[in-house]
């Protein structure tokens, strides 16, 4: 177990440029942290890449930390800079690099998608995603714009989740959204310019539900693809709904009709 006692451990600065998109992107790879984070990390058996733990954990959890470094790259951090890795006010003493995981996704399969249409929220990502991986969607597509997945904040709110659902960030002209519509997928998209109630519609097995950004809604680029344009009924007069959570009714409704067709 490798001893990190300077500010200037290249291990160490390397781990806290990890706050930042950029870096995550080009090693492709970000930070969790927290006991109940990681262990679904192993539970999900994602590429765990450095384990770093606290002197304070591995005092209180000699034997558990002496069993990770069998199995792992483990950093030993002296206290105090272990708190700046972290995030939280309180950390738990355990944090982690996470590899990203490849996506090697096919239009063959009849599954559900959520595209996620530039959301700024990190928190109505992160239920976005979780809610995605309750109901066993095939993956959250994310345009251009959208808050980071991989950023803290959105990581909590994920409760583990992103271990479990595939991200796939679209490019400017959404080439992966059409090449998913090319194998027969109909695009979905919550509106509220729609006239068509989302309950009274009926959806294919090959489907793409798209939800837009909490001020302003959807995209002009995602709306014109659209194949069907929806809206939730709200008949106490209610101006919106928090994306994540109409997100959640959708996803429901497709997960409800297709259970009653099966």
């Amino acid at each position: 177990m490798e001893l990190i006692q300077s500010k200037d451990n290249a291990v160490l600065k390397s781990v806290k440029k990890l706050k930042q998109k950029k870096y995550r992107d080009e090693c492709n790879c970000f930070f969790i942290e927290g006991f109940r984070f990681f262990q679904e990390a192993e539970k999900a058996r994602v590429i765990i890449d450095k384990i770093f733990l606290s002197n304070e954990f591995i005092n209180r959890n000699s034997e558990y930390a002496a069993m990770l470094e069998k199995e792992y790259r483990v950093y030993k951090v002296k206290d105090s800079l272990y708190r700046d890795i972290c995030n939280t006010d309180k950390p738990q003493g355990i944090s982690a690099v996470i590899k990203k995981s490849k996506t090697n996704l096919t239009a063959e399969k009849e599954k559900l998608y959520i595209l996620a249409d530039n959301i700024q929220d990190p928190g109505n990502m992160g239920t976005i995603i979780r809610t995605a991986h309750a109901v066993n969607a095939a993956g959250i597509i994310y345009t251009k714009g959208t808050v980071d997945p991989y950023n803290d904040k959105t990581l909590r709110s994920t409760m583990g989740s992103v271990f479990y659902v595939p991200l796939i960030e679209d490019n400017e002209n959404l080439d992966f959204t059409c090449a998913l519509r090319r194998g027969g997928y109909k695009l979905v998209v919550s509106s509220l310019k729609a006239d068509y109630d989302f309950y009274d519609a009926t959806y294919d097995n090959k489907l793409i539900l798209a939800v837009g950004n909490e001020g302003n809604g959807i995209s002009d680029l995602v709306e014109a693809m659209a194949d069907m344009l929806i809206k939730i009924p709200m008949p106490g007069g209610a101006e919106s709904l928090n994306v994540s959570i109409a997100a959640a009714l959708m996803m429901y409704e497709v997960l409800r009709q297709r259970k009653n067709r099966s």
